[in-house]
C-alpha cells in the first residue's frame, strides 16, 4: 500500500493530502527518515503553490493533534 502510493505520487505529485497519507504511513512503520523524505519532496513539490502546500502542512499537523 505504501509503496503503491509512493509510486503514484512519484508519476503525478500534485496532491497534497496524498502526500499527507505517505508521510503519516512512514511515520506509523516507524521509517522516519522515509516519511521525512516524503514530506521534503512534497513541499519541493508545492513550493509555487502556497495554497496546496498550506493544505499539506495543515494536512500533518491534524495528524499530530
Amino acid at each position: 500500500m505504501v509503496t503503491r502510493l509512493a509510486d503514484k505520487l512519484k508519476q503525478n505529485g500534485d496532491d497534497p493530502d496524498g502526500w499527507a497519507r505517505l508521510v503519516r504511513a512512514y511515520g506509523v512503520l516507524g521509517e522516519t527518515a522515509q516519511a521525512e523524505a516524503a514530506a521534503t519532496e512534497a513541499r519541493k513539490a508545492f513550493a509555487a503553490d502556497a495554497t496546496k502546500l498550506a493544505r499539506f502542512e495543515d494536512a500533518l499537523k491534524a495528524e499530530a493533534r
